[in-house]
């Protein structure tokens, strides 16, 4: 990711930096670790993947719901991008074209309607579809950089 100054982190990525038991949760952590110093100037995230990211937390306790959404809110260098109707646009010309369902085609078109220059993932599948869409994209995989 070397002169990434413009990042996408989809809602996989979140979760596997916050849950231990993952294989591929010391990369994550690290990553999240980075965007906090600000290694990559921007790094956004799509208002799917808050919602996404609060289900599990919201699910636990009203305590557990506030704590996270009040580490999303207050996370250093992470901003969430809004779905504003030039965004939709671009989500739907995803969705049309991949066929990927509309979650993962809101992170996807989030990140190619703010020109960011990568997009980290833990899925191969909705990427390879993507890729195809998206010639300025570059997806990275965590499972191509994490042991």
């Amino acid at each position: 990711m070397t002169g990434v100054r413009r990042l996408a982190l989809d809602t996989s990525t979140i979760l596997i930096a916050g849950d231990a038991q993952d294989p591929r949760h010391a990369c994550a952590a690290w990553l999240m670790d980075e965007v906090e110093r600000g290694a990559f100037g921007e790094c956004i995230i799509s208002a799917i993947t808050v919602t996404e990211t609060l289900v599990r937390p919201m699910s636990a306790s009203f305590s557990e719901g506030v704590a996270a959404q009040t580490a999303l809110r207050n996370y250093p260098h992470l901003d969430v991008a809004t779905l504003d109707f030039d965004t939709a646009v671009e989500v739907a010309h995803v969705r049309a074209v991949t066929k990927l369902k509309t979650p993962d085609a809101v992170v996807i078109g989030t990140a190619i309607a703010h020109q960011v220059q990568a997009i980290v993932h833990a899925d191969g599948d909705w990427a390879r579809k993507a890729k195809t869409y998206s010639k300025t994209l570059t997806f990275i995989c965590l499972d191509d950089h994490c042991p």
